[in-house]
């Protein structure tokens, strides 16, 4: 599952995962980026060469959990942010697994409240140029658009997470990588 900061992810993965199981599991991305404690470079709109290498090493990091888990008979549902074609490499990384993609993609107005009703710091302000929060969303939005038109692609906005997760099982096929 994919899509922006403060879109919803994080909080429906589990809820998806709950639903598919049992055995099911899940895991955000956000681990193994927070995991790295001295030296962390995070993404900007002109990343530098560390940012790139610590980005796909939690990618891989991922798709290696995601696989462990498949291999031993669990759904696992893994939530991120993955853009571009990072997308297509990350499933690429998978053997013999059913794959799907969610791709939250909420109004930017809604991403913006919800980041910053979680009080504390903008996730987005690498991303606004000066801007507003919304036009940090904006900017980090184009990588949206440099995934591939595959899977199923939600807008969220206005659904609790408990109604995001009906419709992704409702449309579950439609989902499949």
């Amino acid at each position: 599952m994919t899509g922006l900061q403060a879109s919803g992810k994080s909080t429906v993965a589990p809820l998806l995962a709950s639903r598919l199981g049992p055995p099911a599991a899940t895991l955000d991305g956000d681990v193994f980026f927070n995991g790295v404690v001295a030296g962390a470079e995070v993404m900007t709109p002109e990343p530098s060469a560390e940012a790139i290498r610590q980005l796909e090493l939690r990618y891989a990091a991922t798709a290696l959990v995601a696989q462990h888990y498949a291999d031993n008979g669990f759904d696992h549902v893994v939530s991120d942010i993955v853009l571009g074609d990072h997308v297509e490499r990350w499933f690429a990384k998978l053997r013999a697994v059913e794959t799907y993609l969610v791709v939250l993609t909420p109004t930017v107005e809604s991403i913006v409240e919800r980041e910053l009703g979680r009080g504390g710091h903008n996730s987005y302000r690498d991303w606004q140029d000066d801007g507003s929060p919304a036009d940090g969303v904006r900017a980090l939005q184009a990588g949206l658009e440099q995934i591939p038109r595959r899977g199923l692609w939600l807008d969220t906005t206005g659904q609790t997470p408990e109604q995001t997760v009906d419709v992704i099982l409702a449309d579950l096929e439609k989902a499949r990588w």
